[in-house]
């Protein structure tokens, strides 16, 4: 039997032992990241029938930071809470609560709000990962995507560093402001806020601005805080990234549209040239 032979088969069985050790660690992490979430939600649940001012620790200690801030926005765009899909909490869901792995770093999260009534399952896709070793929730898919997952659906950042805004005509402004305005919003980044501000700052007029901040100071009032009429929301999930369209409908004019499940958010944008670049320079929001 040759040398070479003899390291070829101790390279194999070196190379097979690696593969089921990562194999192995995968699925404890799995399996411990299911606990967690399972750990998580029964201790929601369970606060929000008793006294839910707990749940600030709890969310801090499980949930990841840009995702208890988007969470924040998702409420006020739902009215429920996006956590459970629900305004209240009851016995029967604590008791049905049941977690299951649907994909890599994918959970689902169910119960029944009757135990008697396998009509009112309520379910719940997440993503969980790792953050400084401690398995987080990341991400959890908004009620207007009902139970849809997967990776390839939050994949509005992979090309986002070709992301530039053109201004040098009507339509380019629109179509590049538009990519990195809700490429933003995907990334959840904790500097959200100061993001998005700085993008409306440098590319829409005075008058836009003004438009904005009415409509803002107009939810405000009612104690929505964060309404955003460049999209019609409250917030923007990297779901809804793939729908966005914009259709000219004469000089200067465009209707953006996207769909957040099956409801259809629209805007009407208008732009005007000025200082040698094109602004946006007027937003209707089309409920």
């Amino acid at each position: 039997m040759s040398y070479a032979y003899v390291n070829y088969q101790t390279m194999k069985r070196k190379l097979l032992f690696i593969s089921v050790l990562w194999l192995c660690c995968s699925a404890i992490c799995s399996g411990a990241c299911i606990d967690e979430v399972r750990t998580f939600y029964t201790n929601y649940m369970t606060n929000l029938l008793n006294v839910d001012s707990n749940n600030e620790a709890l969310c801090k200690r499980y949930l990841t930071e840009e995702l208890a801030a988007k969470l924040h926005r998702m409420a006020y765009a739902t009215g429920d809470n996006p956590i459970i899909r629900a305004q209240d909490m009851n016995s029967d869901a604590i008791k049905t609560l049941n977690v299951r792995e649907i994909a890599d770093d994918w959970c689902m999260v169910s119960y029944l709000w009757d135990e008697k009534d396998s009509t009112s399952l309520v379910e719940i896709p997440l993503k969980v990962g790792y953050v400084n070793d401690q398995c987080k929730i990341v991400y959890i898919t908004p009620i207007e995507s009902d139970t849809q997952y997967g990776d390839e659906w939050l994949s509005c950042l992979e090309n986002m560093a070709s992301y530039k805004i053109d201004s040098s005509s009507g339509k380019s402004l629109v179509e590049s402001f538009y990519k990195v305005y809700l490429a933003t919003y995907c990334s959840m980044c904790s500097d959200l806020n100061v993001r998005l501000k700085s993008l409306r700052l440098s590319n829409l007029s005075h008058t836009a601005l003004e438009q904005f901040k009415k409509a803002e100071q107009e939810y405000l009032q009612d104690t929505f805080e964060g309404y955003d009429l460049l999209v019609t929301n409250f917030d923007f999930d990297g779901m809804w990234f793939k729908s966005l369209k914009v259709l000219p409908l004469d000089t200067d004019n465009y209707q953006v549209t996207y769909q957040a499940g099956k409801y259809t958010h629209q805007m009407n944008i208008q732009t005007t040239y000025q200082e040698g670049r094109y602004w946006i320079s007027a937003i209707t929001g089309v409920q």
